[in-house]
């Protein structure tokens, strides 16, 4: 195919089965989506076509706001890499966004070291298929498998129970099965289970053409569950259905250890599929002990990125535009090892390497109406050399509409508020210089010690203390607290509780740091009475003269869906925990 010449899609046919299934299997993914029989059966619901280049292929299908493709699976890296251009040059051809989904770490991996700094790639953990290991799904070993084992055993009391294989003598029974099981939930029904009730139907009517199997379970000569798969590459099998009627006890273990000991035989592993987010479901795939999670992922093409912490040199780069920005010696390299994640900082790429960035890092904000997941907005900086072209605006832009959630950050000076004001952030964190308050001739009438901090314990006594005292602040998890712990002591610092001798449940927290003379106090649940009790001994302890604590003032964005939220305008924000 030359550049001039056009993609064609088709619709898929048991014509195309055999190539498509070749081709699939020559990359060897374990994602559910990547089977020409899964394909097929959902394929009315999403327009989904095939495309050929040479020895590659390529889906493209429906999405919500615009076409979507597969990533392209079978022959060589620059069979992909043909694959991939044409389908650049069809999407701008019609005006539209290039989204490949979904994706394995493989294919990250290859659109990262090909296209560096062109694609937006994110996962999203209710997506990721389940993979188990075979022998353990038809032994049930162990105490774990407990639960499972008792319910079968319910399930075989009467001796009144039998596994078949689906054939053309018991296909239309399983059918009825589906219709009543359908039957069942009329109240609850909706689209998306209408969708996979007709694909379910697809892959049972035309089983054998699409090489997949199932296997059925009687109780009392009735049908009661029913599963539909196929093997997926060499070691995986995977389910693509299973149904079962709740209220026969066991019946969805049993249809999921006769199956995967029947249908599954000589494979390693099976792969269940995601649970989409439902809590039930979630529930449900974890009690049977999953080896691992199989992650997916979404790739838009995009000039705001992440960061990819795996690539030795974009790590370089990161650093040297940190250090450029912000001064501050080896801090980002620091940083970029313990903290950076590859979906916590975005980029945007000019001349080959990162020239603008911000780190994005899970908080939570309390209010008086509740808890709201924030993105605690971080080392926003831009290369001198390509400042005023709206490259942190845009990282900004990206990050709330890719989060939807909240974001918060705090200035570092009066032009940056206003910067970020124009941008619709509003006050939400006070500012205060305690210092100013602090009496340290004060002398210390009470009985304590201090004690080295835990950052587990750290993190939940300090959000019950900010919960009694305080009308909205920004909470942390065990490894933020952590980081946080780790930069103070690479600097020197100490983190503590204050413990009182007549009540050492009522612990109190304090972090500090010495810059020179001074003692920086960081963060403190104690009363300023107490502080200032407390601070000649820490001055002896630490050799300073002075106290310097200031807790900083912040701002927040909220997303269009709660921009009828009212943000308190004197929240608790403390930088040391990001």
């Amino acid at each position: 195919m030359n550049q001039s010449e056009q993609l064609v899609f088709s619709e898929l046919t048991y014509n195309t089965r055999d190539w498509v299934t070749k081709k699939l299997k020559e990359d060897g993914r374990a994602l559910c989506e990547y089977s020409f029989a899964s394909n097929y059966a959902w394929s009315p619901y999403y327009a989904l076509r095939l495309a050929r280049l040479g020895a590659c292929g390529i889906f493209r299908y429906m999405g919500e706001s615009h076409d979507l493709y597969s990533f392209p699976f079978g022959g060589t890296d620059e069979d992909k890499l043909a694959m991939i251009r044409q389908v650049k040059r069809l999407c701008e051809a019609e005006g539209e966004p290039l989204e490949f989904s979904p994706l394995s770490q493989a294919d990250h991996d290859f659109l990262h070291r090909y296209y560096a700094g062109q694609f937006l790639m994110a996962s999203n953990r209710d997506v990721s298929d389940y993979i188990y290991e075979r022998e353990k799904l038809v032994k049930l070993p162990g105490k774990k498998y407990h639960g499972k084992r008792n319910h079968i055993a319910r399930f075989k009391d009467a001796d009144d129970w039998c596994y078949e294989a689906v054939t053309d003598a018991n296909r239309m029974e399983a059918r009825a099965m589906m219709e009543e099981w359908k039957a069942l939930r009329l109240d609850v029904w909706n689209v998306e289970l209408e969708k996979e009730f007709g694909a379910m139907t697809t892959a049972l009517m035309e089983m054998e053409q699409l090489g997949m199997v199932g296997g059925l379970l009687r109780k009392g000569g009735r049908v009661v569950a029913l599963s539909i798969g196929e093997p997926l590459n060499k070691d995986t099998f995977v389910v693509h259905y299973e149904k079962a009627f709740a209220d026969v006890q066991g019946a969805y273990p049993m249809i999921n250890q006769q199956f995967a000991e029947h249908a599954a035989e000589g494979y390693t592993f099976i792969n269940r599929e995601e649970d989409t987010g439902d809590p039930g479901l979630r529930k449900a795939k974890l009690s049977y002990q999953p080896c691992r999670l199989e992650k997916k992922y979404t790739a838009i093409q995009s000039d705001v990125v992440f960061a990819n912490p795996k690539d030795a040199q974009m790590l370089t780069e990161i650093c040297d535009l940190w250090r450029t920005c912000f001064l501050d010696g080896d801090f980002s390299d620091f940083y970029t090892k313990h903290r950076l994640t590859e979906d916590n900082m975005l980029i945007i790429y000019r001349d080959g390497k990162p020239v603008s960035m911000a780190s994005f890092l899970p908080a939570v904000y309390h209010t008086a109406k509740g808890a709201i997941p924030v993105r605690y907005v971080y080392a926003v900086a831009t290369h001198p050399d390509y400042r005023k072209q709206g490259f942190a605006r845009k990282i900004l832009e990206t990050g709330i509409e890719l989060w939807d959630e909240p974001l918060v950050l705090s200035p570092a000076d009066g032009h940056l508020r206003d910067y970020y004001g124009n941008m619709g952030f509003v006050p939400a964190f006070r500012s205060e210089q305690v210092d100013v308050r602090l009496s340290p001739e004060a002398p210390r009438c009470w009985n304590f010690h201090l004690e080295e901090a835990d950052p587990k314990e750290y993190a939940a006594v300090r959000q019950k203390l900010l919960s009694e005292r305080k009308g909205s602040f920004l909470s942390w998890d065990e490894q933020a607290v952590s980081f946080a712990f780790s930069v103070n002591a690479r600097e020197g610092g100490k983190n503590l509780f204050f413990v009182p001798e007549s009540a050492p449940e009522k612990k109190e927290l304090l972090m500090y740091t010495v810059d020179g003379d001074c003692l920086v106090i960081i963060e403190t649940t104690l009363s300023e009475e107490v502080l200032s009790q407390l601070l000649p001994e820490l001055f002896e302890e630490t050799g300073t003269k002075r106290v310097k604590y200031e807790i900083p003032g912040g701002m927040i964005l909220l997303p269009e869906r709660l921009k009828a939220f009212a943000v308190p305008a004197d929240g608790y924000l403390n930088l040391a925990l990001n």
